[in-house]
């Protein structure tokens, strides 16, 4: 890990792009850090002089264009072992472009408004709403709506949609 970050040092613009890739992964899953528990961002620490330029050229990748982002998911049951999760389905799709301050204005407004829990990062500007967290018993389903980089396209599965009624129609994630 160490020579890793060394050589991202050695090369903050590219060490810049790579944390604004796992950053947008990130937003769209908070289960998707590269390291565990810990993201490759948190190995940077802005008060160590060495990590600054890095952590300049991501927040400089951050510039770019923002998209708020509708992702739902889906947790199934294995068919082949219903102790143990099935492969995941995912549906991500970009409700609106824009700057990413006025998209996360919009979508606190509107999430408070409904009473959907809010995420925040003030440091770098995501914001996520959960409209249903995932449950620990599967089967289960994730709805959120979040600001990202805008560098994701639009991504479903053909039988999506179906699953998701299916699940959705047995109560499972159901807010009530």
């Amino acid at each position: 890990m160490a020579d890793h970050l060394d050589r991202m040092r050695a090369h903050p613009e590219i060490a810049g792009r790579v944390l604004r890739l796992e950053y947008t992964s990130v937003s769209l899953n908070p289960q998707a850090k590269l390291f565990g528990r810990r993201s490759l961002l948190e190995q940077f620490d802005p008060g160590r002089a060495a990590d600054r330029p890095v952590l300049a050229a991501f927040e400089e990748e951050l510039t770019c264009p923002w998209a708020l982002y509708h992702v739902r998911r889906i947790l199934p049951v294995s068919k082949a072992d219903p102790a143990r999760r099935g492969r995941p389905m995912r549906s991500v799709e970009q409700v609106h472009v824009g700057r990413a301050s006025a998209l996360g204005r919009r979508l606190r407004t509107v999430s408070e408004r409904h009473g959907y829990p809010v995420e925040v990062d003030e440091r770098y500007g995501r914001v996520r709403a959960w409209i249903q967290r995932r449950e620990a018993e599967l089967p289960t389903v994730e709805e959120l709506m979040v600001t990202a980089p805008h560098h994701v396209r639009d991504k479903q599965v053909p039988r999506f949609e179906r699953e998701w009624r299916a699940h959705s129609w047995h109560g499972v994630g159901r807010r009530d």
